[in-house]
């Protein structure tokens, strides 16, 4: 594989926990199609699929497509690779439990309510007591506790990502989503 692909794929990975370091509410099991917009206007899009205590997330990067699997009951992800490869790297803590990290605090704002993907949100801003991270914008849909819309900013107030949900199907997901597919291997090294 090539350096650039595996950069890219630790990137996605890095990204996808990140966003998942506030996410849904205990109990929460939906699917739904996501779009991220970075700061140059770069869209990338993909799916997101969740249970509880689990996360996949399948992303189309430049034509391809990654799956990160995130197992909070396992404490360990996976990035599904070609060639039926997957890297494994182990989660220091639970990245669907905001305050689970204790390297990274806020405090919590709620700005109000408003209507997003038909949904009825409660819009909160997450302010990093480390001003250096910025600030997150999350509007939470009240009926299925999930975020259906969450803007990053960085310390100057510049929108730095968004990333969008539609397509919102609330609802049991099959579990062999959240599993290594049969055949596939670890690749050579370990995170």
């Amino acid at each position: 594989m090539k350096k650039h692909s595996l950069f890219r794929l630790v990137v996605v990975l890095a990204a996808g926990l990140v966003v998942a370091s506030l996410w849904a509410g205990p109990g929460v099991e939906l699917s739904a199609d996501m779009k991220s917009t970075d700061a140059a206007g770069k869209v990338t899009t993909g799916k997101i699929y969740i249970k509880p205590d689990k996360i996949r997330q399948e992303i189309v990067v430049d034509g391809d497509t990654t799956v990160v699997i995130l197992r909070m009951d396992k404490k360990i992800s996976w990035t599904l690779l070609p060639g039926n490869q997957y890297m494994e790297m182990a989660l220091q803590f639970d990245p669907s439990r905001p305050g689970s990290d204790p390297s990274v605090q806020y405090t919590t704002k709620t700005i109000g309510t408003e209507t997003v993907a038909g949904y009825v949100c409660t819009v909160t801003e997450y302010s990093y007591k480390d001003k250096k991270l910025g600030v997150t914008v999350q509007w939470m849909a009240d009926k299925i506790g999930f975020p259906v819309k969450t803007v990053s900013k960085n310390a100057s107030g510049k929108v730095m990502s968004t990333i969008e949900y539609s397509n919102i199907k609330p609802g049991n997901q099959p579990d062999s989503l959240f599993e290594i597919p049969k055949g596939y291997q670890k690749f050579g090294f370990s995170f």
